[in-house]
């Protein structure tokens, strides 16, 4: 190729002037879309023409709005037909679709979340209790788990099974409790669904599972359900530290008849 060393560019030089690395524009090659101007045989060095940073910087645009590199050939042939035109254009409309329903589901559950933050302010600010709490027997199912994150499923699976019981026994109507206990064994956290022992028969299927009272404890009472356990108990610990409390020991959550759920643990000076 003849012309001023004005009219061509090292591999460098077009990356420079692009911002595309080197590694892309490579692979670019490799793949054909992006031919170099000129290839010296003995050192294999790649010389480009000062026109190509156009087609680099269309390529770059075109992957930033997120069409493929198979796609982007299409578009930028020569000889590109309406019909193929259309086809590429109509595959990144399904694309973009897919995109914006599962931005549209993110935004919706982020957005759940802060209504949950707010709501569990409210109740926290009207329903907040200290004072002692007292000790729980209770016919229980119990599992374990590895961290926070798989304590959801366990009571799932702990209160669907509990109920079953309870309607065998005739039982529909017993409080459900929950407890949850980090504190005996450094890998594991105790989950336990139960009910009030008082006069249940508690046997293979029910064991006894005993809650210790403590001196100093927090209670958090919701009329209804919290749309997010987790966040509830985040709001409540928020909640405490004004008062240089912390939460420490067994977790309780209690669900009433009526719907509600109640919130207790023993709680102890922040140092």
């Amino acid at each position: 190729m003849s012309g001023s060393s004005g009219d061509v560019l090292s591999i460098g030089e077009l990356a420079h002037r692009t911002g595309a690395s080197r590694r892309m524009l490579r692979h670019w090659e490799e793949i054909g879309l992006l031919v170099p101007a000129e290839v010296d045989e003995r050192t294999g060095y790649r010389k480009y023409s000062a026109s190509q940073t156009g087609r680099v910087r269309a390529i770059t645009a075109l992957r930033a709005v997120g069409f493929g590199l198979v796609a982007i050939a299409d578009l930028l042939s020569s000889d590109l037909s309406e019909a193929r035109l259309e086809a590429v254009l109509r595959a990144r409309e399904v694309d973009l679709m897919a995109e914006i329903s599962e931005a549209t589901t993110r935004l919706q559950e982020v957005r759940r979340r802060l209504d949950s933050l707010d709501e569990g302010r409210r109740t926290v600010m009207n329903s907040l209790g200290l004072g002692p709490l007292p000790g729980l027997r209770l016919a229980a199912l119990r599992t374990f788990v590895g961290d926070e994150s798989e304590i959801g499923v366990a009571v799932d699976e702990l209160t669907r099974a509990l109920r079953a019981q309870l309607s065998e026994l005739g039982r529909d109507d017993a409080e459900v409790v929950l407890a949850y206990d980090g504190m005996a064994d450094e890998e594991a956290i105790s989950v336990t669904a139960g009910v009030s022992a008082g006069d249940m028969e508690v046997g293979h299927e029910l064991a006894l599972v005993v809650v210790p009272s403590s001196e100093r404890g927090v209670t958090v009472r919701y009329e209804s359900a919290p749309r997010s356990l987790g966040d509830a108990w985040i709001t409540l610990d928020a909640r405490l530290e004004q008062h240089r409390l912390r939460t420490e020991g067994v977790y309780r959550q209690t669900l009433t008849a009526e719907g509600g759920v109640v919130l207790q643990a023993p709680v102890i000076a922040l140092s």
